[in-house]
């Protein structure tokens, strides 16, 4: 079974995945600076628990990161392996034309 996708389609998807997540970090940067203003007014066990969910939310956007990473990677290969068989196809064209 093939799939036909554009480059096009390919170069756009590496696009808007590079745009969510920089998105997703602005969003992440914008809790972090207004929840540690909010931290500050915290004492006691809510304190505690707060700062459990920040440490939780650093570890979000680790794995965030790093799954971001991994699309970009794999659409980045999607679309070498794209080219390279394009190249591969035009080759064999041109061999049986010479033929």
């Amino acid at each position: 079974m093939t799939v036909a996708i554009s480059h096009a389609a390919l170069q756009e998807a590496i696009r808007n995945m590079g745009n969510a997540q920089k998105e997703m970090e602005e969003g992440l940067a914008w809790m972090q600076n207004n929840f540690n203003a909010l931290r500050e007014t915290l004492t006691g066990e809510t304190r505690l628990s707060w700062e459990n969910f920040e440490t939780e939310l650093g570890k979000l956007k680790l794995q965030l990161a790093e799954e971001y990473r991994t699309a970009q990677t794999t659409l980045q290969r999607m679309h070498a392996r794209q080219i390279q068989g394009d190249s591969s196809g035009s080759e064999a064209v041109k061999k049986t034309q010479l033929s």
